[in-house]
Protein backbone atom coordinates (compact mmCIF):
# COMPACT_ATOMS: atom_id res chain seq x y z
CA UNK A 1 0.00 0.00 0.00
CA UNK A 2 1.40 3.22 -1.00
CA UNK A 3 -0.45 6.27 0.31
CA UNK A 4 0.51 10.19 -0.70
CA UNK A 5 -1.60 13.22 1.55
CA UNK A 6 -0.49 16.49 2.10
CA UNK A 7 -1.04 18.69 5.30
CA UNK A 8 -1.04 22.76 3.97
CA UNK A 9 -0.26 23.92 7.47
CA UNK A 10 2.05 27.26 7.42
CA UNK A 11 4.64 26.94 9.57
CA UNK A 12 7.15 29.13 11.10
CA UNK A 13 10.25 29.44 14.38
CA UNK A 14 9.64 27.30 17.45
CA UNK A 15 8.53 30.07 19.46
CA UNK A 16 5.16 28.56 20.88
CA UNK A 17 3.71 25.17 21.75
CA UNK A 18 1.39 26.04 19.11
CA UNK A 19 4.02 25.58 16.21
CA UNK A 20 3.21 23.78 13.47
CA UNK A 21 6.39 22.78 10.74
CA UNK A 22 7.34 20.12 8.89
CA UNK A 23 9.71 18.20 6.40
CA UNK A 24 11.52 16.11 4.10
CA UNK A 25 14.86 15.09 2.33
CA UNK A 26 16.16 13.83 -0.97
CA UNK A 27 19.60 11.61 -0.84
CA UNK A 28 21.50 11.47 -3.66
CA UNK A 29 23.09 8.22 -4.33
CA UNK A 30 20.61 6.64 -2.40
CA UNK A 31 18.35 4.67 -4.87
CA UNK A 32 16.08 2.00 -4.99
CA UNK A 33 17.69 0.38 -8.49
CA UNK A 34 18.53 -2.76 -7.05
CA UNK A 35 14.59 -3.07 -4.75
CA UNK A 36 12.04 -2.99 -7.44
CA UNK A 37 9.22 -2.19 -5.57
CA UNK A 38 5.53 -3.59 -6.07
CA UNK A 39 3.55 -1.48 -8.43
CA UNK A 40 0.48 0.06 -6.31
CA UNK A 41 -1.74 2.86 -7.08
CA UNK A 42 -1.06 5.96 -4.88
CA UNK A 43 -4.32 7.76 -2.94
CA UNK A 44 -4.81 10.95 -1.10
CA UNK A 45 -5.76 12.22 2.06
CA UNK A 46 -4.43 11.83 6.03
CA UNK A 47 -5.40 8.79 7.69
CA UNK A 48 -8.34 9.92 10.59
CA UNK A 49 -6.33 8.48 13.27
CA UNK A 50 -4.23 11.59 13.50
CA UNK A 51 -2.09 13.90 11.20
CA UNK A 52 2.07 15.18 10.18
CA UNK A 53 1.59 18.16 13.03
CA UNK A 54 0.96 16.25 16.61
CA UNK A 55 3.32 15.93 18.50
CA UNK A 56 5.43 12.90 18.14
CA UNK A 57 6.38 11.61 21.49
CA UNK A 58 8.93 8.15 21.48
CA UNK A 59 9.66 7.84 17.49
CA UNK A 60 8.77 4.27 17.92
CA UNK A 61 5.92 2.93 14.79
CA UNK A 62 2.69 3.62 15.01
CA UNK A 63 0.01 1.20 16.85
CA UNK A 64 -1.45 0.25 13.41
CA UNK A 65 1.93 -0.41 11.85
CA UNK A 66 3.27 -3.81 11.44
CA UNK A 67 6.18 -2.68 9.42
CA UNK A 68 8.57 -1.25 11.87
CA UNK A 69 8.25 2.45 10.70
CA UNK A 70 5.43 4.92 11.82
CA UNK A 71 2.51 5.44 9.52
CA UNK A 72 2.75 9.03 10.41
CA UNK A 73 5.11 12.43 9.97
CA UNK A 74 3.81 12.97 13.59
CA UNK A 75 5.51 9.74 14.73
CA UNK A 76 8.18 10.32 13.23
CA UNK A 77 9.03 13.82 13.89
CA UNK A 78 6.51 16.70 14.83
CA UNK A 79 6.25 20.22 13.09
CA UNK A 80 7.20 21.74 16.66
CA UNK A 81 10.56 19.42 17.04
CA UNK A 82 11.65 20.45 13.58
CA UNK A 83 11.04 24.24 13.96
CA UNK A 84 12.67 23.89 17.66
CA UNK A 85 15.77 22.33 15.91
CA UNK A 86 15.75 24.19 12.41
CA UNK A 87 14.94 27.60 14.26
CA UNK A 88 13.90 28.45 10.38
CA UNK A 89 10.58 29.54 9.33
CA UNK A 90 8.96 27.33 6.59
CA UNK A 91 6.11 27.96 4.83
CA UNK A 92 4.63 25.56 2.94
CA UNK A 93 2.72 22.38 3.52
CA UNK A 94 4.10 18.55 4.72
CA UNK A 95 4.00 15.70 2.08
CA UNK A 96 3.43 12.26 3.42
CA UNK A 97 4.47 9.36 1.30
CA UNK A 98 3.86 6.28 3.26
CA UNK A 99 4.75 2.42 1.43
CA UNK A 100 4.56 -0.97 2.89
CA UNK A 101 4.30 -2.95 -0.45
CA UNK A 102 8.38 -4.27 -1.29
CA UNK A 103 9.64 -7.69 -3.20
CA UNK A 104 10.10 -10.28 -0.33
CA UNK A 105 13.74 -10.51 -1.39
CA UNK A 106 14.47 -6.54 -0.83
CA UNK A 107 14.55 -6.87 2.96
CA UNK A 108 12.37 -4.14 3.19
CA UNK A 109 9.31 -3.77 5.26
CA UNK A 110 7.87 -0.43 4.97
CA UNK A 111 9.02 3.11 4.51
CA UNK A 112 8.28 6.37 5.43
CA UNK A 113 8.89 9.77 3.85
CA UNK A 114 8.24 13.27 5.36
CA UNK A 115 8.79 16.17 3.43
CA UNK A 116 8.30 19.91 5.19
CA UNK A 117 8.06 23.01 3.59
CA UNK A 118 6.62 21.77 0.16
CA UNK A 119 5.19 24.84 -2.22
CA UNK A 120 1.45 24.82 -2.18
CA UNK A 121 0.43 24.73 -5.82
CA UNK A 122 -3.11 27.08 -5.81
CA UNK A 123 -6.45 25.82 -6.76
CA UNK A 124 -6.86 26.45 -10.43
CA UNK A 125 -3.03 26.45 -11.28
CA UNK A 126 -0.76 23.70 -12.77
CA UNK A 127 1.85 22.24 -10.71
CA UNK A 128 5.04 23.11 -12.38
CA UNK A 129 7.20 20.61 -14.58
CA UNK A 130 9.65 20.13 -12.71
CA UNK A 131 9.02 21.13 -8.99
CA UNK A 132 11.11 23.29 -6.96
CA UNK A 133 13.57 21.22 -4.23
CA UNK A 134 12.25 21.03 -0.56
CA UNK A 135 13.99 22.53 2.14
CA UNK A 136 13.83 19.31 4.43
CA UNK A 137 12.97 15.46 4.46
CA UNK A 138 13.01 12.70 6.91
CA UNK A 139 13.06 9.28 5.61
CA UNK A 140 12.97 6.02 7.51
CA UNK A 141 13.27 2.63 6.29
CA UNK A 142 12.19 -0.74 8.17
CA UNK A 143 14.25 -3.97 7.46
CA UNK A 144 13.66 -8.02 8.31
CA UNK A 145 16.82 -7.69 10.61
CA UNK A 146 19.35 -5.34 11.50
CA UNK A 147 21.87 -6.61 9.53
CA UNK A 148 20.23 -5.61 6.39
CA UNK A 149 19.71 -2.13 8.03
CA UNK A 150 23.09 -1.52 8.35
CA UNK A 151 24.29 -2.96 4.88
CA UNK A 152 22.09 -0.46 3.17
CA UNK A 153 23.53 2.32 4.90
CA UNK A 154 27.15 1.27 4.20
CA UNK A 155 26.43 0.84 0.62
CA UNK A 156 24.92 4.47 0.68
CA UNK A 157 27.76 5.10 1.79
CA UNK A 158 30.05 4.04 -0.98
CA UNK A 159 27.89 5.45 -3.39
CA UNK A 160 28.09 8.60 -2.37
CA UNK A 161 31.71 8.93 -2.15
CA UNK A 162 31.86 7.46 -5.79
CA UNK A 163 29.49 9.93 -6.66
CA UNK A 164 32.25 12.53 -5.33
CA UNK A 165 30.88 13.69 -2.03
CA UNK A 166 31.89 14.67 0.93
CA UNK A 167 31.79 11.72 3.74
CA UNK A 168 32.49 12.14 7.48
CA UNK A 169 31.71 10.07 10.13
CA UNK A 170 29.36 11.24 12.90
CA UNK A 171 28.07 9.21 15.41
CA UNK A 172 25.14 9.66 17.34
CA UNK A 173 23.25 8.21 20.43
CA UNK A 174 25.74 5.22 20.10
CA UNK A 175 24.97 4.38 16.20
CA UNK A 176 27.52 5.03 13.30
CA UNK A 177 26.31 7.75 11.34
CA UNK A 178 27.53 9.59 8.39
CA UNK A 179 27.48 13.23 6.89
CA UNK A 180 27.08 13.17 3.41
CA UNK A 181 27.63 16.52 1.37
CA UNK A 182 27.72 17.42 -1.99
CA UNK A 183 26.58 20.75 -4.20
CA UNK A 184 22.65 20.44 -3.44
CA UNK A 185 22.55 19.27 -0.42
CA UNK A 186 23.75 17.33 2.59
CA UNK A 187 22.53 14.56 4.21
CA UNK A 188 22.88 12.36 7.48
CA UNK A 189 22.30 8.92 7.23
CA UNK A 190 22.44 6.46 10.54
CA UNK A 191 21.11 2.82 10.91
CA UNK A 192 19.36 1.96 14.37
CA UNK A 193 18.74 -1.70 14.90
CA UNK A 194 16.04 -2.70 12.22
CA UNK A 195 15.59 0.68 10.74
CA UNK A 196 17.69 3.27 8.69
CA UNK A 197 17.24 7.21 8.70
CA UNK A 198 18.39 9.50 5.98
CA UNK A 199 17.46 13.29 6.80
CA UNK A 200 18.75 15.55 3.72
CA UNK A 201 18.98 19.17 3.59
CA UNK A 202 18.96 21.99 1.26
CA UNK A 203 21.82 23.99 1.49
CA UNK A 204 20.71 27.66 2.26
CA UNK A 205 18.01 26.51 4.80
CA UNK A 206 20.90 27.30 7.76
CA UNK A 207 24.36 28.42 7.73
CA UNK A 208 26.56 25.83 6.60
CA UNK A 209 28.11 26.00 9.75
CA UNK A 210 24.95 25.49 11.61
CA UNK A 211 24.27 22.47 8.73
CA UNK A 212 25.89 19.57 10.93
CA UNK A 213 24.45 21.16 14.39
CA UNK A 214 20.49 20.51 13.09
CA UNK A 215 21.28 17.10 11.25
CA UNK A 216 22.86 15.46 14.21
CA UNK A 217 20.14 16.79 16.19
CA UNK A 218 17.27 15.87 14.53
CA UNK A 219 19.20 12.11 14.06
CA UNK A 220 19.12 12.31 17.84
CA UNK A 221 15.46 12.87 18.23
CA UNK A 222 14.60 10.32 15.44
CA UNK A 223 17.07 7.17 17.38
CA UNK A 224 16.31 8.49 20.83
CA UNK A 225 20.00 9.82 23.08
CA UNK A 226 22.02 12.18 23.80
CA UNK A 227 23.71 14.94 21.22
CA UNK A 228 26.74 14.08 21.03
CA UNK A 229 27.98 15.20 18.20
CA UNK A 230 31.37 17.41 17.70
CA UNK A 231 29.62 20.29 16.48
CA UNK A 232 28.46 22.62 18.48
CA UNK A 233 27.79 25.98 16.53
CA UNK A 234 24.49 27.40 17.38
CA UNK A 235 22.14 27.00 14.42
CA UNK A 236 21.67 30.29 12.51
CA UNK A 237 18.99 30.59 9.90
CA UNK A 238 19.47 31.75 6.51
CA UNK A 239 16.82 33.10 3.94
CA UNK A 240 14.36 29.97 2.04
CA UNK A 241 12.87 32.29 0.11
CA UNK A 242 9.99 29.02 0.01
CA UNK A 243 12.66 26.55 -0.56
CA UNK A 244 10.80 23.17 -1.50
CA UNK A 245 10.66 19.80 -3.57
CA UNK A 246 8.49 16.87 -4.41
CA UNK A 247 8.34 13.74 -2.27
CA UNK A 248 11.31 11.47 -2.43
CA UNK A 249 10.75 7.67 -2.52
CA UNK A 250 14.77 6.82 -2.52
CA UNK A 251 15.90 6.36 1.08
CA UNK A 252 18.13 3.34 2.58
Amino acid sequence: MLVTSRDRRPTGPATAATLFLPLLLVLPGCSNGDEPEVPVVPTSGEPTEGDGTEAAGDPTASPTSTTGVPELCGDLASAGDVAQILQVPMQGETVRVYNDEFLPDSGRTGRLTCSYGVPEVPEGQTPPPTPPPVPLEIAVSGYTDAETAAGRIESTVDDAQAAGSVVTAQPVAGHDGFLLSDAEDVSFVVAADVRTYVITLRHGVVTAAAEPVVLVALATHLVGGEDTGTATSAPTSAPTDGASATPSATAP
